[in-house]
């Protein structure tokens, strides 16, 4: 934002703006022969007061432009990726509107996230769409807090504890959307400290439509090496489809401007899984540059082996 404008603003209203503009552009081309070009201008605008230090408004617009290669096939959307006032105090904390819900602690899946949960074969799994929601957390203590959050039949409840061996939360949720019921965990902390941050996430489920519960959960482990290699493993289960996954992810990091990924998951029952390598490259404080693909892998019938691999180049501009 104009530097005479924030001045303006925060002399005369008291008012303290915070603005930036922020492009993506992402080329897909798959094994289909389908190529796929999206550029989102993502405009980011916080407003605080100087009489209340504690009470911000934040709005993301995103204007999206989405082309593939055959006829009619170009659009053009404006949505609100962000827009939420919050209010964060000693014991208290609420938030309202279109926001993301911090549930779960699950790096490539997340069973009892039912408002946003992570894709893993997203090219951009760090952006989520988020819910208009009321979230409110009371600080029972300094180690214990109590959050509530209700969306559009959703709902849920979390007490979570943050003590000495792992960070522990017992959840419950209501997902009117898939007649579901959740009582579930998150847990995570250091193991014996040797640097091994151990985590799970899971629950039992119950269909309201069939009366049956299932179990899903997650359980992982990650470590950094000095060297800035990173290394994370992740087992998950689902009762309701019988199904066992692995997940695998390495990141690598020689200078401060380069990065190296490779994310493998498999499925442990049919055999079928794919294989995510990128690499992300800084050209400037304000620019960087990356390239990907994701490569399946197994027979016919499998899970993953009719998906068509892809590969993808994209580059971010901070304005």
């Amino acid at each position: 934002m104009n530097e005479i404008a924030k001045i303006i603003l925060a002399g005369y209203l008291g008012i303290v703006p915070d603005f930036s503009l922020e492009n993506t552009n992402i080329a897909a081309y798959d094994q289909l022969r389908q190529t796929t070009e999206v550029n989102r201008l993502r405009a980011d605008l916080s407003l605080g007061h100087e009489c209340c230090p504690n009470f911000m408004v934040r709005l993301m617009v995103d204007n999206t432009t989405r082309y593939q290669e055959h006829a009619d096939s170009m659009d053009n959307a404006l949505s609100i990726y962000r827009g939420y006032a919050q209010y964060r105090g000693i014991k208290n904390f609420w938030s309202i509107g279109r926001q993301r819900i911090p549930l779960g602690v699950g790096r490539i899946w997340n069973p009892i996230d039912v408002f946003n949960p992570v894709d893993s074969q997203a090219i951009e799994p760090e952006e989520r769409q988020g819910v208009e929601a009321l979230r409110y957390e009371y600080a029972i203590s300094q180690l214990v807090n109590l959050d509530a959050t209700v969306a559009r039949r959703i709902g849920a409840v979390r007490l979570k504890g943050f003590l000495d061996v792992a960070d522990m939360a017992v959840v419950g949720l209501v997902d009117e959307r898939n007649h579901k019921d959740i009582i579930g965990w998150e847990l995570e902390g250091e193991l014996l400290a040797t640097g091994i941050e151990l985590r799970s996430e899971g629950g039992s489920f119950h269909n309201r439509i069939t009366g049956k519960r299932h179990t899903e959960f997650i359980a992982g482990a990650e470590y950094g090496f000095t060297n800035s290699l990173t290394f994370l493993a992740e087992y998950s289960y689902n009762g309701e489809s019988s199904r066992d996954h692995l997940g695998i992810q390495a990141g690598y990091t020689p200078g401060m401007l380069l990065r190296y990924n490779l994310l493998m998951v498999t499925n442990l029952d049919d055999q079928s899984g794919f294989f995510a390598p990128s690499i992300e490259y800084s050209l400037s404080d304000e620019m960087t540059l990356g390239c990907g693909a994701f490569v399946y892998f197994g027979s016919d019938m499998d899970e993953f082996a009719p998906l068509p691999d892809q590969y993808y180049l994209r580059l971010f501009m901070h304005f």
